[in-house]
């Protein structure tokens, strides 16, 4: 196991882990905070404890041209560790025929939920992709994640290695699916972790990851979910820590103490990202990128227990469900969380008229 991996095992001790998980654990059938609620006495010694260990560093992703499957899977995918296997889809259709006027041409008409991730509350839109290939290349800021290409339009299955793919799976799988992410230069998805396995392909232009592992969660804090997807708190108007300015505000004071892994994706570049890992991504350019996705349960399972074990309680939706919308498309899944919100604002509202109204009532 390389000395980096290690590394990442170095400033918690086994007590403030199994502790923290206690709290997910609360925070998940409880509420948030609901049990174990002041946690200051146990921030503070995990402050110590990190001090004590010295600052983080992000260390590169190691590259490897003509990765051998064996050893792909007996060290990288064994262990959890990331890597970027150089080159190794540039004789792929996507690589070489894709583009963002490609598309433009292809499904310009597409009609597609926009949902903007990197804002508060997630608004959204529903617009076509035409527009947002257009905005894209005016400058403007839209991000499309998740686009169901290959649900949509099969035919494309043509334009990837798919067994090359397929054979650096881990068993048993209970779904696959391919989302395509297309993003003007700037656009970013600040950090989030989800359950699935991921060969992600980058076709067009060249994107960059910064990545925690999900050993830090204690540090990162993520609020409990309903669903298989997690995102980092906003501790901050500005919003959640962002790993590409390292700004480290007294709310994210200890973020600076994590060590993490970054990653400069080029046209041909395949990386694998475990499940669980907490990452960050910024488009280095305009970029077109493909994440091949599984849900291998039991290999989840042994990167994380407590969190695999939680997204198979989840309820909003159910894992089931989730996976389908996966299939479907995923921005689906994100547009119910924003509409669910919407209606708990709306009857918080209405709860708070009434209450008013009965206070104004003449006796």
């Amino acid at each position: 196991m390389d000395a980096t991996f290690r590394d990442f095992q170095r400033n918690m001790t086994g007590g403030q882990q199994f502790k923290y998980g206690m709290y997910q654990l609360a925070d998940h059938f409880f509420g948030r905070k609901k049990l174990f609620s002041n946690r200051a006495k146990y921030y503070e010694n995990l402050r110590k404890e990190l001090i004590s260990h010295g600052e983080g560093r992000i260390m590169p992703v190691e590259r490897r041209t003509d990765l051998s499957i064996e050893e792909f899977k007996n060290h990288y995918v064994r262990h959890g560790i990331p890597v970027v296997m150089e080159g190794a889809a540039r004789e792929w259709a996507c690589v070489k025929k894709w583009s963002l006027q490609y598309f433009k041409d292809l499904h310009g008409d597409d009609e597609i939920v926009l949902v903007d991730q990197s804002a508060k509350d997630f608004p959204y839109e529903l617009t076509t992709l035409a527009d947002v290939i257009d905005n894209i290349r005016s400058g403007g800021g839209k991000y499309y994640r998740f686009y169901p290409l290959l649900t949509r339009h099969p035919e494309h299955l043509e334009d990837f290695d798919y067994q090359w793919l397929r054979a650096r799976r881990t068993n048993p799988v209970w779904f696959d699916a391919f989302q395509v992410f297309i993003g003007g230069e700037g656009s970013y998805t600040s950090l989030h972790n989800a359950n699935q396995s991921n060969l992600f392909v980058q076709a067009y232009g060249e994107k960059k990851w910064v990545l925690y592992s999900n050993y830090y969660a204690p540090i990162i804090d993520p609020s409990p979910v309903r669903n298989v997807y997690r995102n980092a708190p906003s501790k901050i108007e500005e919003g959640p820590f962002n790993p590409f300015e390292m700004k480290f505000d007294p709310q994210y004071e200890l973020f600076r103490y994590m060590d993490g892994y970054s990653v400069h994706l080029k046209p041909g570049d395949v990386f694998w990202n475990p499940p669980f890992y907490w990452h960050a991504v910024k488009n280095a350019s305009d970029s077109i990128g493909v994440g091949y996705r599984w849900l291998s349960p039991f290999y989840s399972f042994k990167i994380s227990p407590l969190y695999m074990t939680l997204d198979c309680l989840a309820t909003n939706p159910p894992i089931w469900k989730a996976y389908s919308l996966y299939r479907k498309d995923i921005n689906e899944l994100h547009l119910a969380e924003v509409k669910k919100l919407e209606e708990a604002k709306q009857q918080i509202a209405q709860q708070d008229a009434r209450k008013k109204s009965k206070i104004e009532m003449p006796m």
